[in-house]
């Protein structure tokens, strides 16, 4: 009985898993991440194209990923001309997988040519965004993405006469694109899990106030409430190692899918970032179900019946019906060789024409200009000291914490309230000794309080609280250190002085 019971339990989990990856559905979703993940891609990549001799040639300067390892030898580096051939080959073939147009050949050498040419360029080319387009690439090659919503399927319906459902294939290449989303997202988690910046929010805070990727209008507004710093990244880390878990049916999709794509679309306004959301965007199609396309057809026949009738008419005889009957799958492909290696032709003698290095130049090739020997110097001198006023990042007074970043600034406070002063420092700096002094109005200095600030610390905390001592008026927190005072805040201690005791009056009589 028990055994039975164990291969029962095991023909289930197995069944289950066969149902996971081999479910027979109709790839709407790779379909349309077969559509728009090339031109994501191209945001990037199209604009390389005229720095190809610079960044992927042996004419020019290439930073091969393997260099960085002390390899001598990788992938082979390939003369200028050939290397123009192949990225306009790249850029033909990532059009044509959008259109659907021989959709496994052009997904396949896309895939190739995009995986050759990323780790030639360690230093622009070679990041997150582009390492995750080429796994999808990859995997879309291997997938029937090209079977719905194409030019392929377009030729292949007319030319066989046929209205019939599209055809459905197994599931597990979107299985995979969902399960290298959510094994990103958990490797990303336990990175910061193990970055005690992240959470302390100072790589965040730098985040938003610098424009090193593009303009991000929203992260000057929100460096203003940092209270939200540590709580996004909590928040943040939670998601990512909940969605692999969570985000297969139901209301955890809809939640996981929901929170990534606000999250995604955040980075845009508050980091600048523009490939990375929009990818993601993208290949969270591969969590688009049948039944949702269903749903939404659906939908819309009833909302726009006008519109859903001529965009059936338009499929059930396009404008190119003439001449689809005789394009078969042999012209199909002699057409697209014919454009591909015409394109490889203009591209290479478009590049030569453009003299990049100025060889057909009366005055000869453009040479580098030696810098002049004042500026060596001044690049390449070490006894700068920093300025002790660049080593500080904030100084502010608040009356609560979050995540030990100070959540609230106030110039106002009371007798025996508790006050914070907190001096966010900028690493590097050396071990210093760090001074919170509290001054009078007049400039006189009422308390000092020191602390060790070790080279590692970034944040230095005082915590005050205010007795009977001190009459209602203006003073001053004053940060100190170097022998110099760097900085201050001015707070206005409160409005009345303190009520006496019954205790302390009659002690006073």
């Amino acid at each position: 009985m028990t055994t039975a019971v164990g291969r029962s339990e095991s023909d289930s989990l197995a069944s289950r898993v066969r149902e996971f990856f081999y479910a027979e559905r109709v790839p709407y979703g790779l379909a349309l991440i077969r559509m728009l993940l090339p031109w994501v891609v191209l945001i990037d990549g199209g604009p390389r194209w005229f720095q190809v001799r610079e960044l992927y040639s042996s004419d020019g300067a290439p930073a091969p990923i393997w260099e960085a390892y002390g390899m001598t030898s990788g992938l082979p580096i390939l003369p200028a001309p050939v290397a123009v051939a192949g990225y306009s080959l790249l850029v033909v073939c990532l059009i044509a997988a959008s259109i659907g147009w021989m959709t496994r050949i052009a997904l396949i050498a896309a895939a190739v040519l995009y995986l050759y040419f990323i780790p030639l360029d360690m230093i622009s080319t070679l990041n997150k965004y582009t390492v995750l387009s080429g796994h999808a690439l990859f995997l879309l090659s291997l997938s029937q993405c090209g079977s719905v919503w194409s030019v392929d399927a377009l030729l292949k319906r007319h030319r066989e006469g046929t209205t019939a459902a599209p055809a459905r294939h197994p599931v597990w290449p979107q299985r995979l694109i969902q399960l290298l989303i959510g094994i990103v997202y958990l490797s990303a988690a336990f990175t910061k899990l193990h970055t005690p910046s992240f959470f302390a929010g100072d790589q965040l805070m730098y985040w938003l106030l610098t424009k090193n990727t593009a303009s991000n209008p929203l992260g000057d507004r929100l460096s203003m409430y940092p209270a939200l710093v540590p709580i996004s990244a909590y928040l943040t880390v939670i998601w990512e190692i909940a969605f692999i878990f969570v985000s297969w049916r139901g209301v955890g999709r809809f939640c996981a899918l929901t929170f990534g794509v606000v999250f995604h679309l955040m980075t845009l306004g508050t980091l600048g970032l523009i490939v990375f959301p929009a990818l993601y965007c993208v290949l969270y199609l591969a969590w688009l179900q049948e039944a949702d396309v269903v749903r939404i057809a659906a939908w819309w026949r009833r909302r726009f019946p006008l519109a859903a009738a001529r965009a059936a008419e338009s499929l059930a005889a396009p404008p190119v019906a003439r001449w689809i009957g005789w394009c078969g799958p042999v012209p199909s492909a002699a057409a697209f060789a014919l454009v591909a290696a015409a394109t490889a032709v203009t591209a290479v003698e478009l590049e030569q024409r453009s003299d990049r290095y100025g060889e057909r130049r009366p005055d000869g090739r453009y040479a580098l200009e030696l810098l002049p020997e004042q500026r060596v110097d001044e690049l390449l001198r070490a006894d700068r000291r920093m300025r002790s006023e660049d080593k500080v990042f904030a100084f502010n007074v608040g009356s609560s914490m979050i995540g030990g970043i100070l959540a609230n600034q106030r110039n106002t406070f009371d007798y025996d309230e508790e006050v914070i002063v907190q001096c966010s420092l900028l690493v590097p700096h050396e071990d210093m000794w760090v001074e919170i002094n509290l001054h009078n109005a007049e400039g006189g200095i009422i308390a000092r309080h020191g602390q060790f600030a070790p080279r590692e610390f970034t944040r230095v905390n005082h915590t005050h609280r205010f007795g009977e001592g001190l009459p209602p008026g203006d003073y001053r927190w004053v940060l100190r250190f170097d022998g110099q005072d760097i900085t201050q805040r001015t707070f206005r201690l409160g409005s009345a002085p303190p009520a006496v005791s019954p205790t302390t009056a009659a002690l006073i009589q």
